[in-house]
């Protein structure tokens, strides 16, 4: 479970209790609160910190909790787990015949960017420019290296990352003049990266702090797993160009096994004359890379290829609470080698990866078709004496304005300050499959406030 901010909470909670009797919060987030709170349920286990559908339908009923004098109710929100798995199948977004590794950046509403290689139109990273993700003008080379892999947005200039030799030291050139007539400006190395590997993703978080997610080739035979890695490092910029140093963060992805102290060797064509070096581990090991990464709300996920060691290459996703903090993987879907890339434009979030008929498009994390209510026991007896109506609960979307991959949450939530004072409080909610996507609502987490009576 994602738990950074729920920790944090929770630290300023009584000991040894959800909620103590007289605190301005009753929150329900890990299994033991789920199941304090239960009164009765109905299709859906308690499994991991989280409310899990096992039916088509599922019902939930808390408990009255009490409280020791009457105070007001103020509003009841609801999170659902991280499984953001409502992606739906639509042909192919891009330019016609862009090709390999394609960097998708929406910097503002109605200033979509779209940059890959094109066959037809000569050597390079190429970019185009749509206001409404159906029609692409084509807005000359951005770069004239191969390697592209990321870009970002800050301050009215475009940010474009590609590797120098391929697979290593992450470079920059800088778009300028975006709105008329695009220039490009080379800054050269930005990253001196010792582990080979880099197809990096690059993330402008709501701070302004630039960081990059590379591959860290030093513990695999990357030839053989689709030039990907089970590791993956992490450093940052305050500038998306100065400060970026190996090792200031500990991994953002680390799946390796167990090493066995072997050194082996590979070669990789654009990197080296001279054989690189790894080390052996054993078992073997699945492997991700070529990562994009957007931030929704205070969560960030992260979409990369995922090569299982025994299984096919495909899209996997991780997320965390804190960029500061490891990313924990959350699933897989799709097919083929799919250097994804991910933005927020027209309302929904689009997916887009390479050599493909098709792409994704998903109206964000939260799955709909969750109702819920919330009740006041006025006279202490136990029971619930007035009720808001069923309300059908979702969150909503935008863009942070000035950022191109931070995405801001409404979340999903009932005002309760129509409730009269009491004495205790419930709520219940229901959920129903959704049948365009044959997903289930998880709820992660509960949370209750109070104001003064």
């Amino acid at each position: 479970m994602l738990r950074l901010l729920t920790a944090a909470l929770l630290l300023l909670l009584p000991a040894g209790s959800l909620v103590g009797q007289n605190t301005a919060v009753w929150q329900i987030d890990s299994h033991q609160q789920w199941v304090n709170a239960l009164e009765t349920s109905d299709g859906l286990d308690l499994r991991d910190g989280t409310a899990v559908p096992n039916a088509k339908r599922s019902f939930f009923k808390s408990e009255v909790r009490p409280f020791d004098s009457p105070r007001k109710a103020s509003v009841i929100t609801f999170q659902q787990s991280p499984d953001w798995n409502n992606w739906s199948k639509v042909p192919n977004l891009g330019p016609e015949g862009a090709s390999d590794a394609p960097i998708f950046l929406p910097i503002s509403d109605g200033n979509y960017w779209f940059f890959a290689e094109h066959p037809d139109l000569g050597k390079g990273y190429h970019a185009w420019r749509s206001s409404d993700m159906e029609t692409w003008e084509h807005k000359g080379v951005a770069s004239d290296h191969r390697w592209a892999t990321t870009a970002e947005y800050a301050d009215g200039k475009i940010y474009l990352y590609f590797d120098k030799p391929n697979d290593q030291d992450p470079h920059l050139v800088i778009g300028e003049n975006i709105n008329t007539t695009p220039s490009w400006r080379s800054i050269g190395k930005v990253f001196d990266d010792p582990s080979h590997g880099s197809d990096a993703g690059v993330i402008r978080t709501g701070d302004g702090i630039f960081h990059l997610i590379y591959e860290d080739w030093s513990p695999v035979n990357a030839p053989q797993q689709s030039w990907d890695s089970p590791l993956a490092g992490h450093v940052d910029s305050p500038d998306g160009v100065t400060g970026f140093v190996f090792g200031e963060y500990p991994p953002a992805i680390d799946h390796r096994t167990r090493p066995t102290g072997e050194i082996g060797t590979y070669s990789h064509r654009y990197t080296s004359d001279q054989p690189l070096e790894y080390e052996v581990h054993e078992p073997g090991q699945d492997a991700f890379g070529d990562f994009t990464l957007i931030q929704v709300g205070e969560r960030i996920y992260l979409f990369c290829d995922y090569h299982p060691y025994q299984g096919d290459i495909r899209i996997g996703y991780f997320a965390t609470d804190s960029i500061a903090r490891p990313f924990e993987f959350i699933g897989s879907f799709g097919d083929g080698h799919p250097d994804p890339t991910i933005g927020f434009a027209e309302g929904q979030f689009y997916l887009m990866i390479q050599r493909s008929e098709f792409d994704y498009v998903s109206p964000g994390p939260w799955v709909d078709e969750v109702e819920a209510r919330a009740g006041v026991d006025t006279d202490g007896d136990g029971h619930i004496d007035h009720w808001t109506g069923w309300l059908s609960m979702s969150e909503s979307y935008r863009r942070k304005p000035g950022f191109a991959r931070v995405v801001e949450v409404t979340p999903a939530e009932i005002d309760l300050t129509d409730l009269p004072a009491g004495i205790g409080f419930g709520f219940e909610f229901r959920t129903d499959r959704v049948t365009d996507y044959n997903v289930q609502p998880i709820i992660d987490s509960v949370t209750m406030s109070f104001g003064e009576d």
